[in-house]
This record gives structure tokens, C-alpha cells and sequence, in this order.
């Protein structure tokens, strides 16, 4: 349920304070050539959530000459009537010459706290993310240019100075998902604005990425002014005192209440057996998937609780089965030992397949405390913190079912809630069991009901492509029983 504020959250870190890697003989921009301290308000609305605080460093270290980026950002949110502080920090080396370069993020919240830790050096990005005590090590190709950030929107300040009408095209890490993609960046115009009670000249740069965009106006020192990202969190330039004085008496909204998709026609109920909705406020493009569970017909969608399968001794598993749903991951981890003998105790000797996954999900449910947490989801960090909320579940339930050897894949999506009177955005594992069934042992649903609309399918990596459905997607429930 939250892990996608998390996103939001990274959205303004990275639009400011992580760094852009350049090749050997690419120049760093102006800014970054000179020490710096920059404070930024995190805003909703008109409201002062939290702040970001980024600094910048020129240095040498072992005879190279760079630039030493450091930034610490805070967030204080409101979430189903919990208050909950999100604390992200980093920090970066980054030669001039196009040697090794350096970075360290770290995501913490409450107990829960997610670290990555990389160099890039001849194209090659080498990291290891550290998560439940662990360390998992993981590495790819990138190209001659990086931008730390990616499918989540990237930053605009640490890339190249562009004129109005220039972009650049370059490869984006994102260190919340451990993905590649590309980032377009452009000078679309310039405006004069005003900040802290002056009027300042600006140039305006968008960043694209995934069909998100964000937007930062940058002074002529090529320093930020203001920043939007998606989803309505906005960045403003203000003194450190103003970034670290109480953000005053009205408390932030319920984000979660927010951004709920309340929907038109018939009212939804926990446990339906079938329902029917109509879908608008995205193109086309963007219409969720169909499978024997979720079928459509133009925008109208139908949804139906599939029946129980009778027995499951074995199935045969398809190659593409056995490769997306069967594999170990940085937050899967369904290879660890620790997953693996827990899944071989929780199984016992039961052979039947749908009873095994009916065994993991009973474990999950009982033994998961259900909160909110804002993390990054990880089945080790679960297994120790024995709390979340549906990530955490869903992650938990992938690695310990693919560790006893059941094809599982987590679905992204909405669910509906008496709570909150509409749809949340919501995560729940499906196995395969001669069928893909979705269960919910976040709900306590060995096969979920149908009010579980299905936006996507994937691992972590895959689900910033939630992001453009939120604040957008309309439903109207034309039937349901």
C-alpha cells in the first residue's frame, strides 16, 4: 500500500540531489564546480512536509580532481491517521576525468532501513544492496553517461547546462528498484519567478521518464529555485532555518485518503465474487491487462473470483514461467537460505501444490504484524521485522512460495476498502497452479475477491509503472455480487 509513496518520495530527492556520472572528457556543470549547501521545502499543496538538503564538494582523492556530493531529505507524512517520518540520504564522488565513481542511498523509516552501495567504473555498474542484515550483490553495463535516478523521475540539475530547446537522451539508474531506463531531459523555456521575495530569472528543465514528467526552474547560477513533480509534492528554495523550524500546526493530509479511487455506480463490498467496472482517465495504452481472471471488453472490465482448484499434484511449468516466476531477486530473495528453510518447514511433506501455497499463505497472515510501513519491501527484511503492510506480505509470500518451488508473481493494482470508502493501490502475490489465482494474505484472502483490479504484473523494478494511474484512473462499478 505505501511502498509507492516511497516512489513519491524519491521523486523530489532525485530532483535535485543526485548526481549525474559523466564520461571520461564530459564536464561537469557549473553548480557542482563549487561548494554549495542548497535547502529545499518539501511542500503538498500548501503544506511544508518535509525538506532536502543538498551539498556539493570539489575535492581530490588519489589524485583525481571531482566533485563530493552529499544530501539528507525528510518527509513527514500522514497515512490512514499514523504519522510516519521518511528519512533519504545520500552521497556521491564523482571524478572529472571519468574515473571510478562513487554512491551510497539509503532509505529509513521507523526500523526498517534499505542501503545501496555502487560504483561505476568502464561501464560497468557494480553495487550491493543491504537489506534484513544481508548483503546482496548485483551488477550491469550502463553507459558512458549515468544519471543516478531512473524510472521514477530523474534529476535535472546535475546533467549538462542545456539552452532553451536542447536535450540530452541518457541512461538512468534508479537505486529504489535496481533498474535501468532512459531519462530525457529538456530546456523547454524560461520564466521569471519569484522566490523568497525576489524576482528571479529561470530556465525550465523537464524530465521525462516512463511517460512521468518533473520540472525544475533553475537560476543562472545553475542553482534550483522551485521544482514539480508528479503526483503534487513541489520543492521550493528556503533559508535552513525555514527548512528546520516546525512546519507548523496543520497536520499533512492522508495521503493514502488522497489519492483513493472512489468510484461512481454501485458501491463495492469485501468478498465479492464478481464485479464489472468501467474504466476511464488513462489512454488506452495504459488499460489494465486481461487473463482468466480479469477480461475486458473495450473499458469495461470483469472481474471473477476463480474457484478453488481441486487437487494439484504437479504442474508443467513453461520456460517463460520458470524464468519470471521462479527466480531469486535483490527483494525476492527466494535462494537464501533462510527463505528456503522456512518454506521446506512451513511445506512439511504436502505434495499437493495448491496446498502448499494455501500452507505459505496461512504462515504469512498469521505471522506478519499488519501496519504501515514506508520501506522499500524485502522478504529478508520481513522475515526479521515480522511487520508490514501489503509489499511486505506480497514479497514475503513470492519468495517463500518460489523457494518450495511454486511459480509466483506479485500483481499491482487496486483493492477495495470499507476504510477508506474506494479503491487503495495495493500489491498481492498470484501462483500458478495449472492457472494463475490470486490470494491476499494481507486481507486474509486464500483466493482474492473480486474487487482486486490487476494494473500490472511484475517485480519491483516494474512498478514505478504504477505512477501514472494514480490521480488519474476513474472507475464506475456497473455490476457487482
Amino acid at each position: 500500500m505505501t511502498f509507492w509513496i516511497v516512489m513519491m518520495a524519491a521523486l523530489f530527492y532525485r530532483e535535485g540531489s543526485l548526481p549525474f556520472l559523466g564520461s571520461k572528457g564530459a564536464s561537469l556543470p557549473p553548480r557542482v564546480l563549487r561548494p554549495s549547501s542548497t535547502w529545499m521545502g518539501v511542500y503538498s499543496g500548501e503544506t511544508r512536509v518535509g525538506f532536502v538538503n543538498i551539498n556539493t564538494t570539489p575535492d581530490t582523492r588519489d589524485g583525481h580532481i571531482g566533485v563530493a556530493f552529499s544530501s539528507t531529505a525528510r518527509l513527514h507524512l500522514n497515512l490512514l491517521a499514523t504519522p510516519l517520518d521518511l528519512f533519504i540520504s545520500g552521497a556521491a564522488w564523482i571524478p572529472q576525468d571519468g574515473g571510478k565513481a562513487e554512491f551510497d542511498f539509503k532509505v529509513r523509516s521507523g526500523e526498517h532501513t534499505m542501503r545501496v552501495s555502487a560504483t561505476v567504473v568502464d561501464g560497468r555498474l557494480d553495487a550491493q544492496i543491504l537489506t534484513g542484515g544481508e548483503a546482496i550483490p548485483f551488477e550491469f553495463p550502463v553507459g558512458k553517461n549515468l544519471l543516478l535516478s531512473g524510472v521514477m523521475g530523474t534529476t535535472t540539475l546535475n546533467v549538462p547546462s542545456l539552452r532553451v530547446g536542447e536535450e540530452v537522451v541518457i541512461d538512468a539508474f534508479d537505486p529504489m528498484t535496481f533498474s535501468m531506463g532512459k531519462a530525457r531531459v529538456k530546456c523547454v523555456g524560461e520564466e521569471t519567478i519569484e522566490a523568497a521575495g525576489e524576482k528571479v530569472r529561470t530556465k525550465i528543465v523537464e524530465t521525462s521518464t516512463n511517460g512521468l514528467s518533473s520540472k525544475a526552474w533553475i537560476d543562472d547560477n545553475e542553482e534550483i529555485v522551485r521544482a514539480e513533480t508528479p503526483l503534487g509534492f513541489t520543492l521550493r528554495r528556503i533559508s535552513p532555518q525555514e527548512a528546520l523550524a516546525p512546519a507548523g500546526e496543520a497536520p499533512p493530509s492522508d495521503l493514502l485518503r488522497t489519492v483513493a479511487v472512489r468510484p461512481e455506480g454501485m458501491k463495492p463490498f469485501r468478498g465479492a465474487k464478481r464485479m464489472t467496472a468501467r474504466i476511464s482517465g488513462v489512454p488506452e495504452t495504459n488499460y489494465p491487462p486481461v487473463d482468466d481472471v480479469q477480461t475486458a471488453s473495450g473499458a469495461e472490465y470483469t472481474i471473477s473470483c476463480p474457484p478453488e482448484p481441486l487437487e494439484v499434484p504437479a504442474v508443467e511449468i513453461s520456460d517463460e514461467i520458470r524464468s519470471t516466476s521462479l527466480a531469486s531477486d535483490a527483494f525476492i530473495q527466494s535462494e537464501h537460505p533462510r527463505v528456503k528453510g522456512l518454506a521446506a518447514k512451513i511445506v512439511g511433506d504436502e505434495t499437493d501444490l495448491w496446498r502448499q501455497a494455501k500452507r505459505i499463505y496461512a504462515w504469512v497472515y498469521e505471522n506478519i504484524r499488519k501496519t504501515v510501513v514506508l520501506s522499500v519491501p524485502s522478504a529478508l527484511e520481513t522475515l526479521e521485522t515480522r511487520e508490514g503492510d501489503c509489499n511486505e506480505h506480497a514479497v514475503l509470500f513470492a519468495a517463500l512460495a518460489r523457494a518450495a518451488g511454486i511459480p509466483t508473481r506479485v500483481a499491482i493494482g487496486l483493492a477495495w476498502s470499507d476504510e477508506l470508502e474506494g479503491f487503495y493501490y495495493h500489491a498481492w502475490p498470484e501462483v500458478f497452479a495449472g492457472r494463475w489465482i490470486p490470494m491476499d494474505p494481507t486481507l486474509g484472502q486464500p483466493i482474492a475477491d473480486a474487487t482486486h483490479v490487476k494494473l500490472l504484473n511484475g517485480n519491483i523494478e516494474t512498478w514505478p509503472q504504477l505512477l501514472p494511474y494514480i490521480g488519474q484512473l476513474r472507475m464506475d462499478i456497473v455490476s457487482i455480487e
